[in-house]
């Protein structure tokens, strides 16, 4: 599509359903009281444009250029704000509910974006139980993000960075994550029905009591990936070796969990002995009469941990968070062993 430059060319291609206007130049343009719904004006120069009144919901408006620009009752809601810049803009009443910004999003001074409803889409944040249905997150660094909980079902994740991201109970059935970056992330009891994971990478991600039916694995690397008697997968689709099956009782020797979140679960008498568990958050998790003996537990989180009868013998404890009068069977136990 050729840039647009003018108001009319704007209103010609909307009359023939043409919704792709990147990098068009509608400076100083009187776009007040149009509707431009799932419009992609990314990277358009949108300076001193009058949008007053105008529907920009679900608008695409990556590294637009709205500087000055009037958005007096504007309603972007959803929009894609990433990268812009509303440096200025007039914006009393706008509306901003589910729309995405980054870090580089600039606003007009005093404006609190999170106060005013919007996503920030970044490493490290939080949009626990949020709604994301329809977005598209191609692309996106969301790693060690919490997203437990989301809503995002027939979403765009292809080649998302979701390395360590927390997406506990998530719902993401029928959704795109061929290509993403899901090491080590956290899908236990995620709905990822359908969906598509092809190349993805998924290795010692935690699929414990994920529901993976119908989903596309094909070269998908799942090597030290964590699962359960709840994990569903595929038909036809064999778990093998490079997978590790985290049950009670199941024996695991030197296995690398660095980090992982395994808080609640019952792992009553596993053997982990010589594992590496290096600040895995136990947080709850039942480690009765489990062998820990020469296990890596630096930093690990194991407040409210049951570990009577376990063997401790020779772990390491260093910086871990514990309740040692809890835990005080179990050292006395590994101490008289």
């Amino acid at each position: 599509m050729t840039p647009i430059t003018t108001p009319e060319a704007l209103w010609a291609a909307l009359a023939c359903g043409e919704r792709n206007f990147r990098n068009s130049n509608l400076s100083t343009a009187d776009l007040s009281h149009c509707k431009f719904f799932a419009i992609d004006f990314s990277q358009a120069q949108l300076t001193s444009a009058n949008l007053m009144d105008a529907s920009l919901v679900s608008a695409k408006l990556q590294a637009a250029d709205l500087t000055h620009a009037n958005l007096t009752r504007a309603d972007l809601r959803r929009a894609d704000l990433r990268h812009a810049c509303l440096q200025w803009a007039t914006i009393e009443n706008a509306l901003w509910q589910g729309a995405l910004y980054s870090p580089e999003t600039v606003f007009p001074p005093n404006f609190c974006p999170s106060q005013a409803g919007l996503y920030l889409i970044a490493p490290e944040t939080v949009l626990a139980s949020q709604d994301l249905r329809g977005y598209d997150l191609t692309g996106v660094n969301l790693s060690n993000s919490d997203l437990s909980g989301i809503l995002a079902p027939h979403c765009q994740f292809s080649r998302a960075r979701l390395e360590r991201a927390n997406i506990l109970s998530g719902f993401m059935v029928d959704s795109d994550l061929s290509y993403a970056h899901l090491r080590q992330a956290t899908l236990m009891l995620a709905d990822l029905r359908g969906a598509n994971l092809a190349h993805a990478d998924l290795g010692q991600a935690n699929l414990i009591g994920a529901n993976l039916k119908g989903c596309n694995l094909t070269a998908a690397n799942l090597k030290g990936a964590l699962y359960g008697d709840t994990t569903l997968f595929p038909k036809g689709f064999e778990a093998g070796e490079h997978l590790y099956c985290l049950t009670p009782g199941a024996i695991l020797p030197g296995i690398d969990l660095r980090g992982a979140r395994l808080n609640g679960m019952n792992l009553r008498g596993i053997n982990l002995a010589g594992a590496n568990l290096s600040w895995a958050n136990l947080w709850g998790t039942c480690l009765a009469e489990a062998n820990l003996k020469g296990a890596n537990l630096e930093g690990a989180n194991l407040l409210g941990a049951d570990l009577v009868g376990a063997n401790l013998n020779q772990t390491n404890l260093l910086q871990a968070i514990i309740d040692f009068k809890a835990a005080l069977p179990g050292l006395r136990q590994s101490m008289a062993g």
